[in-house]
């Protein structure tokens, strides 16, 4: 049940928290990515949405000719053959590349699950913070318990990105997308919609279990409406302003 008790410092205090947790929820989804890439040896880069990583299994210049070159040459045989058609070709054409392939596709592979996993793996710890602090019955709501209302709230990522991936079908007619979630599905042979909307589901669920279970009643509308706005405005503030400007490339 919401009541409509707007507490107005409450409000800027939410939609600032909100605004800061946006970017560094950002910044640890990719520093997940980053913790993987390391694992494997890569070089890895932390921009201010994203993160690159390079090292021995990233193919040299002159390999990738060789591989665009056999790619032409072959063009209409592998348009016509089987997948497993094409692997014996390959494998008898350019059997070292094509491991070196199979390698770099399952390091990128683990790399693009290491995002979504931290982002999930902090939500999970948020709950465990409230779970073990039990105060959602108490008199007064400290701020171990916002700790972990925020950090539990980091699975929304998860929501944005499905949601923002319907709204590209809708507007722009796009079809294939590139967020982590639906690459995942496309890597293990599934649609690609199915782990974004797996994700999506258990962002959601955590999101009302958070809002309509944790959050005081006194303050629930007022955060509700403060979450929102300090979500979007954090987002757009971050990732068309401050971080193209402000943030450096950091070697990790």
């Amino acid at each position: 049940m919401l009541t409509f008790n707007f507490r107005l410092k409450f409000f800027f205090i939410i939609v600032t928290t909100f605004m800061l947790f946006t970017v560094i929820g950002t910044l640890l989804h990719e520093l997940g990515h980053i913790a993987v890439a390391k694992y494997f040896g890569y070089d890895t880069y932390l921009y201010y949405g994203s993160m690159s990583s390079k090292g021995n299994n990233n193919f040299t210049e002159e390999e990738l000719c060789v591989w665009e070159n056999f790619i032409e040459i072959n063009s209409e045989v592998l348009e016509n053959n089987s997948k497993e058609e094409n692997l014996k070709l390959i494998e008898k054409e350019h059997k070292p590349l094509l491991e070196k392939f199979e390698l770099q596709n399952k390091s990128f592979f683990w790399i693009r699950i290491g995002g979504p996993a931290q982002t999930i793996l902090t939500g999970f710890l948020g709950l465990l913070i409230l779970y073990l602090r039990k105060s959602v019955h108490k008199v007064g709501f400290k701020f171990l318990d916002w700790l972990g209302v925020f950090l539990s709230l980091f699975v929304l990522r998860e929501a944005f990105n499905t949601i923002t991936g319907l709204l590209d079908i809708l507007f722009f007619g796009n079809k294939s997308f590139g967020g982590d979630e639906f690459i995942i599905s496309r890597y293990l042979g599934y649609n690609q919609w199915l782990v974004p909307v797996i994700t999506m589901i258990l962002a959601l669920i955590i999101a009302f279990y958070i809002v309509f279970k944790v959050i005081p009643l006194r303050y629930r509308l007022t955060f509700i409406i403060a979450g929102l706005v300090g979500g979007l405005l954090g987002y757009y503030l971050w990732f068309s302003h401050i971080g193209p400007k402000y943030f450096p490339v950091i070697e990790i």
